[in-house]
């Protein structure tokens, strides 16, 4: 009779036999939530350095590090200790890296540009791919050697909750690119609970729904609230003495979010310069400083007065943002009037672009009031236009 740690090792998803069968340069796993496809990844690792005899570098890489190491760095460490490899291997926390024989599995984030643009990996696993930009891809590729051929030098995946990215231009198109679809049914490791609770995204939220259910690329939904922004490199954004900025303070549930706006005529060039959780006000301040942002005003929410006078006691030309009844629908319709321009560097911003959504009734009538969620530069961006560009003569100050 089998033991439960062999039964474990062998009830694998479609994604390792995938993997283990791709012949191209990229994988791709495109999936919806729950799908299996980044614990299937990881139990490729696993066995790539349980079975090949040439040294191997393999880089397992997120957009920020705290991310990393809840996620996908925690999830390779289990399945070594189930395979009893991690007790044969040495795990140096400090450095983020595990040693198996010959091996080398290093965790890295992109925030750590040094390690990022460094030596050379046999093989990148991109988690959550769609976080990190066009640039980080085009530097980690060119450092990736291959393992041999016909296998993959670089695996990514991702929830397809963007509507445009640079997956779907610079990634899949390639004929060096293999791509698969997989949901929460090709997970062999959910219970019947969580189904339900997936299954009942589909009636609630039928936009969530083909992302996270079906996982399909992402539409232009009718709830959408901005769909014609335009994306360019910040480093083309021109040059004005028109900038201010928005803040709209976060700690433990929710990031404190900064953006800066810069105003050209009839356009609006944002940038997204913070979106970390747990920053105080004192990090918020030392973070502008650190930047030269702090000789800006900046706008942030009014309903947070002590933390503003933090602000202004720590040097920062803060002012409450204008708020007050219809506002957050004034902002809104001020924002429309302008042409938008967003940063490709800006990911956190452009996830919340692409999911900012008009609430919706349980008959499918959309209503006119945002979404309260996952909106914190969105809101930081209306506290700065609305304060200073709009006409406040109809609202009050909190």
């Amino acid at each position: 009779m089998k033991s439960t740690k062999e039964k474990k090792n062998l009830k694998a998803n479609v994604q390792l036999k995938h993997l283990l069968n791709c012949k191209k340069r990229f994988a791709v796993l495109q999936g919806g939530t729950r799908s299996g496809k980044t614990y299937a990844v990881c139990q490729y690792i696993a066995y790539l350095i349980r079975t090949e005899t040439q040294p191997l570098v393999i880089s397992v890489i997120r957009k920020t590090l705290p991310a990393l190491k809840a996620s996908v760095q925690r999830d390779l460490i289990q399945i070594l200790e189930d395979m009893g490899t991690y007790y044969a291997g040495v795990h140096n926390k400090a450095e983020n890296t595990f040693r198996y024989k010959n091996h080398l599995i290093e965790f890295l984030s992109v925030d750590e540009p040094q390690k990022i643009r460094g030596r050379k990996r046999s093989l990148a696993f991109l988690n959550e791919a769609n976080e990190l930009n066009l640039e980080d891809f085009r530097q980690i590729n060119m450092r990736c050697t291959g393992i041999r051929e016909n296998m993959p030098a670089m695996i990514l995946d991702f929830n397809p909750s963007d509507v445009t990215h640079w997956i779907y231009d610079e990634v899949i198109p390639r004929e060096d690119a293999d791509t698969w679809i997989t949901t929460y049914k090709d997970n062999l490791h959910l219970s019947e609970d969580l189904v339900y609770e997936i299954e009942r995204m589909k009636e609630r939220d039928p936009d969530y729904w083909r992302v996270y259910g079906e996982g399909l690329q992402a539409y232009y939904s009718k709830r959408q609230i901005f769909s014609n922004w335009e994306f360019i490199d910040y480093k083309d954004f021109p040059d004005t003495d028109n900038i201010y900025l928005g803040l709209d303070f976060g700690y433990s549930n929710d990031p404190l979010a900064i953006c800066e706006v810069r105003k050209v005529n009839s356009k609006l060039y944002v940038h997204e310069l913070c979106y970390k959780l747990g920053m105080t006000n004192s990090d918020a301040i030392n973070f502008l400083v650190d930047q030269k942002q702090d000789d800006k005003i900046l706008y942030y929410d009014a309903a947070e007065p002590k933390s503003g006078e933090d602000l202004r006691r720590g040097g920062l030309m803060a002012k409450a943002a204008v708020k007050g009844q219809g506002s957050v629908n004034a902002g809104i319709s001020l924002l429309k009037e302008y042409d938008m321009v967003l940063s490709k560097e800006s990911t956190n911003f452009i996830k919340e672009y692409h999911s900012y959504y008009w609430d919706q009734l349980k008959d499918g009538t959309i209503v006119n009031k945002p979404v309260d969620k996952n909106n914190h530069l969105m809101d930081a961006l209306r506290y700065c236009v609305y304060s200073a560009y709009g006409k406040a003569v109809d609202f009050f100050v909190i």
